[in-house]
């Protein structure tokens, strides 16, 4: 069926549903030729004439409106029949064709309804161009060559106790290029990148939900700013972004530590200036953002990273699941990519393939080393840095590593390098200082780590240094009245989970309470804390448990637009 008959059809509806939406005056019903004259204009009107008048004109116009109801009925019945006429043929098409027909009738039956907001029309709108879209649907999908894998590798789920990699290796999705297989010898574990592959392509039916499919992040509209291959290619609802799902039996495992690899695909957030979130069973992960914001694949290609996962987020594993869900819920861009599989290791005992990073951290303005910064390549190797700035961090997994260089002093820096077995990589890390303007960090990320609000140990009291990073937060909301804003406290791991907890949340509230005893309205901040909960650095270290004290402010505005 061609996209002009998909066009006539939705005009075919819409015409019929505005049939019957003349006005009152239009629909009234003529004078019965029976009907009591009226008097002429100046003419003395009996007594009562005037109501018997008006109580005419009444009958007529409500005669007129049910004639114009009846109308109205009998055009949306035929809509209705016109649809269910074409989902009763069967065919894939003739179903695509009648959802697009159904969601011309709901936005034209929204945008009639004096009680749609704006968020409806906008959303049924949405709806509409996604099924249209979908009419003129195509198989574009690329034709994928049969593989001869290890049996190992062509196991859609492998749960191995007391394997040379970890005292329980989870695997999760086959090994096998998202189903385009590898180069000769090659071995996805020591580093290298894929050759760039075609796309789009069709999941196999065995595929783990997640795995061996393109998403695309659900921020992206039908009309985006900017989008990608993968987005123009692939249709809603089916790349909208999945949950990978890892489980295992935990009989008999004391969980001490855990490490998560991912062989990603096209994620290039820098490029599309996306942001994504990452979270594990529904609790944020914002160390593990840090470094999936930092990809920047293009070809597009696969490559391996690899994931210390912090002592906060081991006891989501108690009960043999853990959730991953990436998504990017806020950016218009459409930012397409993809997981070929998923190892957890428990308890891991080292890595076959593994190279050396060393380098040094640097003030971006003056190249002066930095004091005491803590570099981590994704929590699984990290250092402090000395007075002379220099790291080094040995035996780090193989693979596209992000090291990260953190300071309360300085905004976060990170730089992404591939890492091959046996290598041996210099790089330098240049941290900026935190900038007065807080506006523009918070337009950028969406959030802001705030390291300049102290408060008297174990107490949510605020001390006088935090009058100029306060005032700030002050200036900021007085700039844009439109601003609605999350105080979150967040505490180390040095007390009881409870503890922390409560000392944050009030932590967040005294900070709440002096700028709405500046003036700023209460409706438009929000107080939570969460305790140890959100580290952004591991806390066995006095340098990561400075970072993981802080007070951040997330931007709310952006989650009431969506």
């Amino acid at each position: 069926m061609s996209r002009g008959l998909v066009c006539w059809s939705a005009g075919f509806i819409a015409c019929a549903m505005l049939a019957g939406c003349g006005n009152k005056e239009e629909t009234a019903a003529p004078a019965e030729s029976n009907a009591e004259p009226v008097a002429a204009q100046g003419a003395e009107s009996p007594p009562g004439a005037g109501s018997k008048f008006e109580d005419a004109l009444q009958q007529r116009m409500r005669e007129g409106e049910s004639k114009a109801e009846k109308r109205r009925r009998e055009s949306e019945e035929a809509a209705q029949a016109m649809i269910a006429k074409m989902e009763a043929k069967g065919d894939e098409q003739s179903v695509r064709m009648a959802a697009a027909l159904r969601a011309q009738y709901e936005l034209d039956k929204v945008n009639r309804d004096p009680n749609s907001t704006e968020a409806d029309k906008k959303a049924a709108l949405e709806n509409m161009m996604i099924a249209q879209k979908n009419v003129g649907r195509r198989d574009r999908n690329v034709k994928q060559p049969p593989l001869d894998l290890p049996p190992d590798w062509a196991a859609t789920h492998r749960e191995v106790k007391n394997d040379k990699a970890a005292e329980l290796l989870v695997q999760v999705g086959d090994i096998d290029n998202l189903g385009f297989g590898w180069p000769e010898n090659f071995d996805p574990f020591s580093g290298k990148s894929t050759p760039p592959h075609r796309f789009p392509w069709a999941p196999e039916a065995d595929d783990p939900a997640g795995t061996d499919t393109i998403m695309v992040n659900s921020g992206a509209s039908v009309i985006v700013s900017r989008k990608d291959g993968y987005t123009r290619d692939t249709y809603r609802p089916d790349n909208l972004p999945k949950p990978l799902t890892i489980e295992f039996d935990p009989a008999g495992i004391t969980i001490k530590g855990a490490v998560l690899q991912l062989f990603v695909d096209d994620f290039q957030a820098p490029a599309m200036s996306s942001r994504f979130t990452v979270t594990l069973d529904g609790q944020p992960a914002p160390d593990i953002e840090t470094t999936i914001n930092k990809l920047n694949q293009t070809g597009p290609i696969g490559k391996l990273v690899t994931i210390k996962l912090l002592p906060e987020y081991l006891g989501l594993l108690s009960d043999g699941k853990l959730q991953i869900l990436m998504d990017d819920p806020a950016t218009n861009v459409g930012d397409g990519f993809a997981f070929d599989f998923a190892r957890l290791l428990i308890n891991p005992k080292g890595f076959t393939y593994s190279g050396t990073i060393r380098g040094v951290v640097v003030d971006k303005d003056n190249e002066q080393p930095i004091d005491g910064a803590l570099v981590s390549a994704a929590n699984v190797q990290k250092a402090t840095t000395g007075k002379d700035g220099k790291f080094e961090l040995k035996e780090v997994p193989a693979g596209l590593v992000v090291t990260t260089g953190s300071h309360p002093d300085y905004v976060t820096g990170s730089e992404p390098k591939d890492l091959e077995a046996g290598q041996v990589i210099d790089i330098t890390l240049r941290l900026e200082r935190v900038k007065d303007d807080l506006a523009e960090r918070l337009e950028a990320e969406g959030k802001v780590d705030l390291y300049g609000i102290y408060f008297d140990t174990d107490k949510a009291v605020l001390k006088p240094e935090s009058e100029g990073t306060l005032q700030q937060v002050l200036a900021l909301l007085k700039g844009k009245p439109e601003l609605r804003i999350l105080i979150a406290g967040h505490t180390d791991s040095q007390a009881s989970d409870a503890y922390n907890l409560d000392l944050s949340k009030r932590r967040a509230q005294a900070v709440v309470k002096w700028l709405t005893d500046k003036g700023v309205a209460a409706a438009r901040l929000e107080a939570q804390g969460y305790g140890e909960t959100q580290p952004v650095a591991d806390n066995d270290s006095p340098a990561g448990r400075a970072l993981n004290r802080r007070v951040e402010i997330r931007d709310l505005t952006r989650q009431d637009a969506r």
